[in-house]
């Protein structure tokens, strides 16, 4: 009896985190559409734009292994509460600020609260799961997804509607769901998991020596490439093309909600194909799918849209699974993992961000685009490298 209250317990902290998830990611999911009209508000280029962009995928997602170390030594909720807050006020500010120092101060505070909340959320589910890990893993990452896709649909909304000042209201959600997810999970005893002992340079060291471990952060990594890509430069391109701010977000939201279909699914595909496949797919497909895109965008733009909604789900077919089989290989890191595939991976993609920018105003949006998805194309044959075991591992190794 008192085994399935534990049980009920620990579904019901996993589906709280997993919603938690959602409305960090929906806060992280509010710039992309809207940032064409910050832009031409505060009268800055497209370049300029996504330096800002990286700055705060610096601060955010650079960080999150940093973050996952300290979650690794101290399972708290104050970092779920106070990541929620941060995330919810200072993205939502974005749509006042009045400069690019305010906009980048926006969107680093509100990024390092993004980082604050993954890390610890994800090590908090693999500890609750149990024996149905690559599920929960599943659903959670899912729901991050479908949160990141209704961010979108919320801040252009709003923008559409309201208009631009208005957007900090958004912030009242996030707060008060911020009391809630803290209330709701439950405190971790310090008996209840093994802490790591280890220094964070120890810790940093044995990550990056795990082969298997880098070959994951590198498919992670080529997957936010093609995903923030796209998410960055298409609404810049539809809005040159015409579309409004509400449009763009609601195809942006189709695009990520297939994309949460893709997560929420992979795990049953790795289990009927493995997950090598998994991967291929992943990475190859998409490349196609772009030159489809691209040569339909304006002779047949329904056409293009179901081509663009198919890259959204097959990029993100690998995030969970990939995500799952890193915290196997190397389990006594299961946060700090997570800060390096669902954090540092999109960090790196942050880096680059301003030299996309950059490249996409000299040849132009769609090149860049076919530039972007071509790169995991051709590195997809470092896959052959992976163990086919890698699924059946418990312990990291070199």
């Amino acid at each position: 009896m008192e085994q399935n209250s534990i049980k009920k317990e620990n579904k019901k902290a996993v589906a709280w985190l997993a919603l938690g998830h959602g409305m960090a990611d929906c806060y992280s999911g509010f710039i992309n559409p809207i940032l064409p009209f910050i832009v031409a508000k505060i009268g800055i280029t497209l370049g300029i734009a996504t330096c800002a962009l990286s700055i705060s995928q610096l601060f955010s997602s650079m960080m999150q292994p940093v973050f996952g170390f300290i979650a690794d030594k101290w399972r708290k909720r104050f970092f779920i509460f106070w990541g929620m807050l941060m995330a919810s006020i200072f993205l939502s500010m974005t749509g006042i600020a009045r400069n690019f120092v305010q906009l980048t101060l926006c969107l680093v505070i509100g990024g390092i609260g993004v980082g604050f909340y993954h890390p610890q959320a994800t090590g908090l589910v693999a500890k609750y799961s149990g024996e149905h890990t690559t599920r929960d893993m599943s659903l959670f990452i899912a729901s991050g997804t479908i949160g990141y896709s209704l961010g979108p649909v919320v801040s252009s909304g709003i923008t559409g509607i309201w208009g631009l000042n208005k957007l900090p209201f958004a912030a009242i959600a996030g707060i008060i769901y911020a009391f809630l997810v803290f209330l709701c999970v439950p405190r971790v005893k310090k008996e209840e998991f093994v802490q790591n002992q280890k220094s964070f340079r120890t810790s940093l060291s044995d990550i990056l020596k795990n082969k298997v471990v880098r070959l994951l952060i590198m498919v992670s990594a080529l997957k936010s490439l093609v995903t923030s890509g796209f998410s960055v430069l298409l609404p810049f391109l539809w809005k040159d093309m015409g579309y409004s701010a509400i449009q763009i977000g609601a195809v942006m939201f189709v695009f990520l909600t297939m994309g949460a279909v893709g997560t929420y699914l992979s795990s049953r595909f790795e289990k009927i194909v493995g997950y090598k496949k998994i991967f291929y797919v992943s990475l190859c497909v998409p490349f196609f799918l772009a030159i489809l895109f691209i040569y339909t965008l304006k002779t047949a733009p329904v056409l293009s849209f179901a081509v663009f909604v198919a890259i959204g789900f097959t990029t993100m077919l690998s995030m969970s699974v990939n995500m799952v089989l890193a915290q196997r290989t190397m389990p006594q890191y299961k946060s700090m993992i997570s800060g390096f595939i669902g954090g540092f991976s999109w960090g790196i993609v942050g880096v680059m961000l301003p030299v996309i920018g950059f490249v996409a105003e000299r040849i132009g949006i769609p090149a860049t685009l076919l530039i972007i998805s071509g790169i995991p194309f051709v590195l997809s044959y470092l896959l052959r490298y992976l163990p086919d075991d890698i699924g059946n591992r418990e312990k990291g190794g070199n």
